[in-house]
Formats: C-alpha cells, structure tokens, sequence
C-alpha cells in the first residue's frame, strides 16, 4: 500500500475527555486524529482500522483493562503501528512491568505540548524511512535479485532483510554459494540505510600480501618503494559509507589480524605513519565458506569472525528453492532474436525446476538469457533447453546414456547448421538477406554463426 497517496492517522486513547479534545488541535497538520476513551472501544477499533501511530494512556478508572491490554493487542495485530505511550503513572515497579513489555516512547503527564508534537512528528518521520525502504525492497523484489520467490527459505529471509532495515547495523555477514547474489543484496541494503553513501568493495582473496596494508589502510609517501605520494585506503575512504569484503574467507591470516584491529577500533594506521585516525565506515562481509568450520579449523580467526558478523543473512542456494525458479526466470525479462518477450512451455519449465543449477542465480540467469537470445519464437521448448543445457537430460533422466545424450544434442545442432545453410543458399551468400530470411539481428546472427562453425561457410559450386 502507497501510504505516501494519504495523511497518517493517529489514534489517541485516554480516559480523560478534555485532554483528548486536546489533541486534534495539538497535531493539527500532522495527521488525522481519531479519539477513543475506552479500551474495550479501542480494541474493537483496532481490529477493523489502520493506524499508523496510537498514543496511548495506561490507566482507566473505570475499566478493568488497561493501556498495555491495547499495546498487546497491537503486537498481536502485528498491523506495524508505533504506540507512544502519554501517562501519569510513576510507579516504579508499574514502569518496569510496562517498559518491559516492549514500549520504548514514554511522555510523562503533565505533558508538554510541544514536547507531543515533537515526539509524534519524530515518529511519523521514522515511520515514513522505514516504509518507503520496505516498499523500495517491494520493488528491489521484482527485479532480478536473491529476494524473488515465496519459499519458506525466502520468505524468513526477507523477514531477516525487513527488520536489518528497520534497524540498521554497523557489521553484517551475508553468507551463501557462488552466484546467490551476495553483492546484489549488500548494495540493496547500503544504498536503503544510508542513500548516496560510498560502497568500496574489495575481494579479499585477490589482495597481494605486499600490498595489502596499503589497499586497506593507506600509506605515506615515502614509506616503501613506489609510493610517491600519500593514499588514503578503503576504510578512511569510506567516510561513513560501507566496506563490502567480499569473499572474507579467503583472507590470509595475517592480514586477518590486522583487519581485526580496525574493526575493532575503527581507527587506522597507514603504512610508515605512527599516527591513529578515525575512520567512520559499516562493513558488509560475503562469503560461501562455512566459517564455523574455518574457525574450528583454524583457517580464519574467531575473535574476528564475531566482531564481522554481529548481523547476519544467508542466502538459501538455488536448489533449496527450487519452487521460487519460475518466479526467479520470469524477473529477468528474456528477450528472443527478434527482441519479443519470451515464455516457457510447461514441459521446458520443468526442466529448468528439476535442475539443480550449481552456480545459482548467476548460472540460472545465464542460461536462460542464452536460451532466449537463440529463440526464433516466442515459446522455449524442452529442446531448445536441452541444445544449450543438456546436463538437464542426464539429470531429468536417470540413467541415460552419455552416447545417447551427446547424439540427441548435436542432432540440435546439425539441425540449426542445415536451417542456416539453407538460409545462405537462398540469400546467395548475402549475409544480411540470410539474416533477413532467419529474423535475426547482426549480433545475433554472428554469434550462433560462430558457434555452427559457419562464419566462412561458402555456397558449395554447382558441377556440370
């Protein structure tokens, strides 16, 4: 739901019927308020009515039920309202009994308006971040990212993603196979917790140990042969932004030790200086190793495995989602030779299903935008499958024979060769009325030309 189209609404429960005639005019340009002075009334209000803040008193002379009643029933509604809580109670042990259940805005009566009008306008703002963060996850959902699908796995994960949204984090650790979207979803989260913050990644395997203080962590000038001139490394350039250390597994150990001590400190040292300097920076680590095991095998440090990892996400593989794969290849907008949007048969989606795509999404997106850019029509078939995927037949079908598969895949191929000479014959060995005659672009036309092996094919003389 756009909640940008309307004004937020308030409830506002109390028992005191002057004070609440109060409030409309207290947020006036704030939001629309409904005013309600029973609890039994409220509840029944809540159960048909969204709202997005309730501002709520805790005592009612002459009801049984109380204020945390109501705050209860919203978390069981789970409908996302903000509730601050305006009340004169100064019980302690009462206090304690209702921070406890989980409220965290209190405004002690006698309440100072502004002070309301402050806090409730604190609160919308918030409120409106964090939905239209939701709303752009909605949207980052329908593209092609890790996020698409329904499954049990998906669905805990984009649990997981909505309340790190909500919350925010200074270290998070996304693990997953080879090709999940690890990246994908690390710039997602940078780019909706802090917009137009940098995002510096760095593959952590593919540092040279020489220069690996450097890249991190900077150098002055003169400090080693080479370095002309002063460099800022990756944690002070991030000036707030964040530190994708992709791949962290892969790090070597003693380059593990010194990273430990930034994260740690969040300071640096360059190369050849004594100096400490502040560096203001979040980290996102990625990585498909399982570094339980790494640690337990002492190939990654524990100490800096905990500091890493205070949030984390795992990003289920491909084939533990495997009902998320029509959903996943309907996102990437295939397009065939003639630029048409494409769709699977029944039969050639099973394929696909039934497959177990060990580089995941990256693979899944691949070969599927492969099989589209080859398509003449606008339907793929199983055998348009299996001509450039035929691991799918040995797979699908127990027990077939390799002899077998390879026959039945260059028949594919022996048949898209003759379907091409035939079309060069027509056209006389003009290759752009043969592309004419096969209703295929330039592009498209050299590349399967290529893999025919018919970029120089000639038309065959005629003998007398």
């Amino acid at each position: 739901m756009n909640t940008s189209l309307r004004s937020p609404r308030i409830l506002a429960v109390d028992d005191d019927e002057l004070w609440l005639e109060q409030i409309p005019i207290i947020l006036r340009g704030l939001a629309d308020v409904v005013t309600i002075s029973s609890v039994d009334e409220a509840l029944n209000l809540l159960e048909d009515q969204c709202f997005d803040v309730v501002l709520l008193d805790l005592n009612f002379k002459y009801e049984i039920r109380s204020g945390l009643d109501i705050f209860r029933q919203i978390l069981a509604l789970n409908s996302g309202t903000d509730v601050v809580v305006i009340s004169g109670e100064t019980n302690p042990l009462r206090l304690i009994e209702v921070f406890n259940t989980g409220i965290t805005r209190f405004i002690p009566k006698p309440a100072d308006i502004d002070a309301i009008r402050l806090e409730v306008g604190r609160v919308l703002a918030e409120r409106k971040t964090r939905l239209e963060a939701l709303e752009s996850l909605n949207q980052f959902s329908r593209q092609r990212n890790p996020l698409i699908g329904r499954s049990p796995a998906i669905t805990r994960l984009r649990a997981q993603v909505e309340e790190l949204l909500r919350i925010g984090f200074k270290d998070l650790m996304i693990g997953g196979d080879s090709g999940t979207g690890k990246e994908v979803l690390a710039r997602f989260l940078a780019t909706q917790i802090s917009p137009g913050s940098r995002f510096i990644p760095l593959h952590c395997g593919a540092i040279s140990e020489g220069l690996a203080e450097s890249e991190l962590f900077g150098h002055m000038k003169g400090s080693f042969t080479g370095a002309d001139k002063d460099r800022v490394g990756i944690f002070e350039s991030a000036a707030g932004g964040f530190v994708f250390l992709d791949e962290i597994g892969e790090m070597p150990m003693p380059q593990q030790a010194k990273l430990l001590r930034v994260i740690q400190e969040r300071k640096v040292q360059r190369v050849g200086s004594f100096e400490e300097r502040p560096a203001t920076f979040r980290t996102i680590s990625a990585t498909h190793v399982n570094l339980d095991e790494a640690v337990q095998a002492k190939r990654f440090r524990e100490d800096l495995y905990f500091r890493l990892s205070k949030e984390k996400l795992h990003i289920p593989a491909v084939r533990e989602r495997k009902e998320d794969i029509p959903a996943l290849i309907g996102s990437f907008e295939l397009k065939n030779m003639k630029s048409e949007a494409v769709e699977f048969s029944p039969q050639a989606m099973d394929l696909l299903v039934n497959y177990d795509w060990p580089g995941n999404i990256r693979q899944l997106s691949a070969i599927t935008e492969g099989i589209a850019a080859r398509l003449e029509s606008k339907v793929v078939r199983e055998r348009d499958v299996y001509s450039i995927l035929p691991e799918v037949l040995r797979q699908s079908v127990p027990g077939v024979a390799r002899g077998a598969l390879l026959s039945y895949s260059n028949a594919v191929i022996a048949s898209q060769r003759k379907k091409f000479e035939k079309a060069l014959i027509d056209a006389k060995g003009n290759r752009v009325e043969a592309m004419k005659i096969l209703g295929m672009s330039k592009s498209a036309y050299y590349r399967q030309a290529k893999e025919l092996g018919l970029t120089r094919f000639k038309i065959p003389r005629l003998t007398k």
